[in-house]
Order: C-alpha cells, then sequence, then structure tokens
C-alpha cells in the first residue's frame, strides 16, 4: 500500500494512504488488519481525509513494513478473531459514521412511508421485489 507518515510522536502515528476517501468496506478490513498487528494497541481511521491513525508499542519500522505488505486484495480475516464474534466492550467501541446514520434514517423513514401511503397488495409486491433482488445486502 502507498501511503506518507503525516504525523508522528511517541508510539502513534498518522498516516496518508494515497486511495483518497476510505470506504466503509475499506474501514473494516483496515481496523481488522492493523489491529491484528501485535504491537498495535489503537486504530482510528478517518473517512473524508484517508487517514489512520495508529498507536504502538514496540517496534516502528515493523508496523511500516506491515503497512507497505498489505493490499486489499489479498486480505483475509482472521478466523479466530470473526469465530469469536464481538463481545460487548468492541460493540461499545464501534460507533457509527455521522452519514451513515442520517442514511439510515432516511431509509427507515421511505420504508415507513411507503407501507403507510401503499395499498396492502402493491406493498407486499414490493417487499417481495426487494426480497427477490436482495439489493440492500
Amino acid at each position: 500500500m502507498q501511503f506518507r507518515v503525516v504525523y508522528e510522536t511517541n508510539h502513534r502515528m498518522r498516516i496518508r494512504l494515497y486511495t483518497g476517501r476510505i470506504s466503509d468496506y475499506q474501514e473494516e478490513v483496515l481496523q481488522f488488519a492493523f489491529s491484528a498487528i501485535d504491537s498495535v494497541t489503537k486504530v482510528t481511521v478517518y473517512h473524508a481525509t484517508g487517514n489512520i491513525a495508529l498507536e504502538y508499542q514496540g517496534d516502528r519500522d515493523l508496523i511500516l513494513e506491515k503497512l507497505r505488505a498489505f493490499d486489499y486484495d489479498n486480505v483475509t480475516m482472521m478466523a479466530e478473531k470473526l469465530e469469536k464474534g464481538i463481545d460487548m466492550d468492541e460493540m461499545l467501541r464501534r460507533k457509527l459514521d455521522p452519514a451513515l446514520k442520517q442514511k439510515l434514517r432516511m431509509r427507515i423513514l421511505l420504508e415507513t412511508a411507503a407501507d403507510l401511503v401503499l395499498p396492502v397488495p402493491m406493498q407486499l409486491g414490493y417487499h417481495a421485489y426487494q426480497l427477490v433482488t436482495l439489493k440492500h445486502i
């Protein structure tokens, strides 16, 4: 991966990716991949700027080497981490992005309005179409 170290202090560095904005999928991949590095204690991903803040203990060069070797196409999630599931602390630590919250609110509002306004046969047809296409998954 191509990146540049923008800012660095003792045991913390901020990295700018040359890919630009980071999607939700990329954020999840980056969170899992970099939190799996033993010396990394905290990972913060900034969507709009395409930055990652890493807090670490130990060897800085090891982290930079892992960053250079990182590739989205070759990422395999750690099976043991996914099999355990997400504990309550992890759920509390994760927060929804404000833009995603707004998008979810609008989606719920539109679905509710469609169910209130459309007659029952059209509602059934609409929801059957959504089920068949599975466009929101």
